[in-house]
């Protein structure tokens, strides 16, 4: 079971060759998914007991060039 946390969104953006994401500035790269670029600076920052899940774009975001966003969602020990 997993639950959505109240962190700051993760963004996504095109780089070079993948996908760079940023959250509470610290950056992560992942050259074949944006998701695991996701997930790579979610756990940078929280912890490994943490995953991702997609959220709606928002148009700001679109205009910053923002591709992907994602959410933290806090992953249930078991």
């Amino acid at each position: 079971m997993s639950t959505t946390t109240n962190a700051a969104p993760i963004r996504v953006r095109d780089a070079i060759g993948g996908y760079a994401a940023t959250l509470k500035g610290q950056r992560a790269t992942c050259a074949w998914s944006a998701e695991e670029a996701a997930r790579k600076v979610a756990r940078k920052v929280h912890g490994d007991h943490v995953d991702v899940v997609s959220a709606e774009l928002a148009e700001s975001d679109a205009k910053a060039g923002v591709k992907y966003r994602y959410h933290i969602t806090q992953r249930g020990a078991a």
